[in-house]
């Protein structure tokens, strides 16, 4: 091995030690110490399976604005349905999550639960006439009479035909804990609904709506079975006097291959750090974090990464946002929906 390549190895070995020492110091700091050094930032795109010919961006925060679940929701030819993709963060409890191929997605109305509906393709539409149900059964455990019966058109130009498969994640109330690697991981059941999920508004259970009554990815349901999350007992109809919680999503930008989006600023976003205030800022498509001015204010502006921050839990955490792809397909968007984790 050349000299300097050993040289560059022992520097590089001296700086993540040097980077641990910093990092066990740092327990000791207050808020306000630990917000003058530079925070540790990871990127998540919010959909890494298929993307649409158009894409749109979705999220809400719980009532407390600690959690936010992102969703990347993109559309086909013909606005055909394509599964969606997802983000959950909560910075309180210090969990995150994110998935791919669903086809809808909603937080319980504790924000203890996240529900979804897992999507699968049965028969493909490129014209093989490829069965793909022994597949599918074995992977949801679904048999594969059942997984037919429960199929619906996903496209209004071809064959295609799709199943949902409805799961859930309990988030854990501290995710250190070795019991909580269990409870967190998604837990699918073996039936074939799930187009629309919704909880009901105390909590304990799971509402599956029916297939889709057309190939539109937007189509709702017309009726509602439910499931207990925690045994896994199937109803085939809600109560009459059941209530469904309303989850209000922000609706953003619409991504769309022949319209160009704007990624040079946005609105300043307020987060909370301790007694300070901070503010996100996106300047010339550079999301940054600036410290508010007054005594021993550097009014240093610490930089999160590319693109146009879109939206904030409360203490800055997770920051919504659209960025530039990292390696973008000629023929596909060359910016995605993603969600920026600040460790400070």
């Amino acid at each position: 091995m050349p000299i300097l390549r050993i040289f560059s190895l022992i520097r590089c070995s001296a700086l993540i030690l040097l980077a641990g020492c910093v990092a066990e110091s740092g327990k000791k700091e207050t808020t306000a110490d630990t917000t003058r050094l530079a925070p540790v930032v990871t990127v998540t795109p919010v959909n890494r399976g298929t993307h649409g010919m158009a894409e749109r961006v979705l999220w809400t925060f719980s009532p407390d604005r600690k959690a936010v679940l992102v969703v990347a929701d993109p559309g086909g030819v013909e606005n055909e349905p394509v599964p969606n993709g997802f983000f959950f963060g909560d910075e309180a409890r210090g969990f995150q999550v994110q998935m791919d191929s669903v086809w809808d997605v909603a937080p319980s109305s504790d924000w203890k639960w996240i529900g979804f509906g897992r999507a699968y393709t049965v028969v493909p539409g490129d014209g093989a006439r490829t069965d793909l149900l022994t597949d599918v059964s074995r992977r949801t455990t679904i048999d594969t009479a059942t997984l037919r019966a429960g199929s619906f058109p996903s496209s209004g130009m071809s064959l295609s035909r799709a199943v949902a498969q409805p799961g859930v994640i309990h988030i854990p109330d501290n995710p250190r804990v070795q019991a909580a690697v269990d409870s967190a991981a998604p837990k699918l059941f073996p039936v074939a609904r799930g187009w629309r999920v919704r909880w009901t508004t105390d909590g304990s259970t799971l509402a599956l709506g029916n297939n889709p009554a057309r190939a539109v990815d937007n189509e709702p349901s017309q009726t509602w079975a439910a499931l207990d999350p925690v045994t896994g007992q199937l109803h085939g109809t809600l109560p009459s006097s059941t209530r469904l919680a309303d989850v209000k999503f922000t609706m953003g930008p619409m991504l769309d291959r022949s319209q160009p989006f704007d990624m040079t600023q946005a609105v300043p976003i307020q987060i909370q750090r301790g007694n300070q205030t901070f503010t996100i800022q996106t300047t010339r498509g550079v999301i940054t974090i600036t410290e508010p001015p007054g005594k021993g204010s550097t009014g240093v502006q610490r930089v999160v990464g590319a693109g146009v921050a879109l939206a904030a839990t409360v203490g800055g955490r997770y920051i919504v946002a659209i960025a530039p792809k990292a390696s973008p397909d000629p023929s596909g968007l060359p910016y995605e929906p993603v969600v920026y984790t600040v460790t400070w």
